[in-house]
């Protein structure tokens, strides 16, 4: 063990030597190489132990331990007193235990620190006791300041540097130190605020792509500005709001067609454009005040995306989820439309990949109902006709998701209350059957009470049938359908508090 910890050490040591040596390296060109600031390293033994203790402090929590996690995230504080976690993990443990003021002392001294996350804010449920306060909405806003002040660096896109941080001889070579980098990276996201580790890893992209430009000197073909464009694109989620960042994709963008690219490449950089605009701000609805210039900028540049081309079947779909969201109430009205493009992009990986994250549910109720044909646990066949009759819940989880795991509690209450009334639950396993064995999952589900019902396990995880045809791209994915078939609610509805509600009002509605 020693030893695997030495070899760990060293290998993190030289990623993190390579990635100082290369801050001092000129970067040229109008690239935000002089402008980005970049994070503090850390120790891989700084980081496990931080984590660790995080870990154990929550562990703790569950316990009902408040004073013992406490002081587990104290000793964060004391580790790392610039770490995001510590502070914030101690108002958290106040506020679950509904210490409202302990709470916002903690909250108020990790905001004031650099907290640049108002999303985590909003939904993090061992939060709740502080949200009805003022003092709570004003911490919001100033993490949210924060965050875009932070993020304004990011519009200048990435930096461009003269060389690599080492000699790639090979592909594999430069593949080796990218997994190296992501590895201790991905680590300090639990020291670094949200923006630190954005500019972490946009020098770490800078730095790949100086080393595959190395590699291709003498490939024609080698589309630099085109790879500058993708390499802004995998450093965040379309599930996150760009802001600044977005301009730096649409500003690389402008320079890229500058060259006058072929029409696959220009196709490939308005589509990234588009998805910039949309995820700037990244509107739910069409009263949000940002709506009308997004969908503006993403139409025209969606727009442009080739028919034919890569990503012509995902343009489409961002270009759906701009028609859904002007359409508001009546979004049934594009029902045949979501059901032509279904048809005409079914064999599409990227396009049904796009439209899982962003039009599941509208194209799950536009193309219901979607039949299930599996085998349970005991091998015996399920189908949705053996359902007939009841409000059922079909769950697509796993025992791995931190989130599925949370929700449980509120399953187990629901089927305890609702069961005789006329509910049922079918769970859908995403499980990795190199993971988890169909004995392991039987005794896991066992342990915490889910063999009460049903469950389906084919081993096959994202890529089982059941999964692919109801588009599930994240997890906990709940369904609710009714006695007679009808797709009831998806989603939020079904999450939290609200599932009780939504199955007792499904279960009044069917006169069950």
């Amino acid at each position: 063990m020693r030893t695997k910890l030495m070899v760990l050490f060293v290998l993190a040591a030289a990623v993190a030597l390579a990635l100082a040596g290369c801050t001092q390296q000129t970067a040229t060109g109008d690239s935000a190489g002089s402008k980005l600031q970049l994070p503090k390293m850390y120790s891989v033994e700084t980081v496990d132990q931080y984590r660790q203790l995080g870990s154990e402090g929550y562990a703790l929590l569950d316990e009902g331990k408040v004073d013992s996690a406490v002081a587990k995230f104290q000793e964060q504080i004391a580790l790392v007193p610039e770490g995001r976690q510590g502070a914030y993990n101690v108002a958290c443990a106040y506020a679950r235990d509904g210490q409202v003021e302990k709470g916002f002392e903690w909250l108020t001294k990790a905001v004031d620190a650099g907290w640049d996350d108002p999303e985590q804010l909003k939904y993090d449920g061992d939060l709740t006791s502080l949200r009805d306060d003022p003092r709570f909405e004003a911490l919001m806003n100033k993490a949210s300041e924060t965050m875009m002040s932070k993020d304004a660096m990011f519009a200048a896109g990435l930096p461009n540097y003269d060389a690599p941080p080492a000699e790639f001889k090979t592909q594999e070579d430069l593949d080796a130190w990218v997994d190296q980098q992501a590895s201790l990276l991905g680590k300090s996201r639990s020291i670094w605020q949200n923006w630190e580790f954005t500019a972490a890893r946009l020098d770490a992209e800078a730095k790949r792509l100086a080393g595959l430009r190395a590699l291709h000197r003498d490939d024609p073909g080698f589309d630099y500005g085109l790879e500058r464009i993708r390499g802004l694109a995998r450093v965040k989620s379309i599930w996150d709001k760009w802001g600044a960042f977005a301009d730096g994709i649409t500003n690389e963008v402008k320079q890229y067609m500058a060259t006058k690219p072929n029409p696959e490449g220009a196709s490939e950089a308005q589509y990234w454009a588009g998805v910039a605009s949309f995820c700037k701000y990244r509107p739910e609805d069409a009263s949000d005040p940002h709506w009308t210039e997004t969908n503006t900028q993403t139409r025209a540049h969606m727009d442009k995306v080739a028919a034919g081309t890569k990503y012509a079947g995902a343009a489409q779909a961002w270009l759906l989820r701009c028609d859904i969201i002007a359409a508001g109430d009546k979004k049934d009205t594009l029902y045949d439309k979501i059901r032509e493009f279904a048809k005409a992009y079914g064999d599409d990986n990227q396009a049904q990949r796009i439209a899982g994250a962003l039009l599941q549910e509208d194209m799950v109720a536009a193309m219901w109902p979607i039949p299930i044909q599996a085998t349970d646990l005991n091998d015996k066949p399920v189908s949705l006709d053996q359902y007939k009759g009841k409000v059922l819940l079909v769950d697509f989880w796993a025992t791995w998701c931190g989130p599925c795991r949370a929700e449980l509690p509120h399953i187990l209450a629901a089927y305890k209350k609702f069961n005789k009334q006329g509910f049922d639950i079918l769970s859908i396993s995403l499980d990795y059957p190199d993971r988890t064995t169909d004995e392991q999952y039987k005794d896991w589900i066992h342990e915490k009470g889910m063999d009460q019902w049903r469950h389906v396990y084919d081993h096959k995880a994202w890529e089982s049938p059941i999964v692919t045809s109801y588009l599930v791209k994240g997890i906990p994915n709940p369904i609710l359908i009714g006695p007679d078939g009808s797709l009831i609610a998806m989603g939020d509805q079904l999450r939290g508090d609200n599932l009780e509600t939504t199955i007792e009002q499904a279960l009044a509605k069917k006169g069950v």
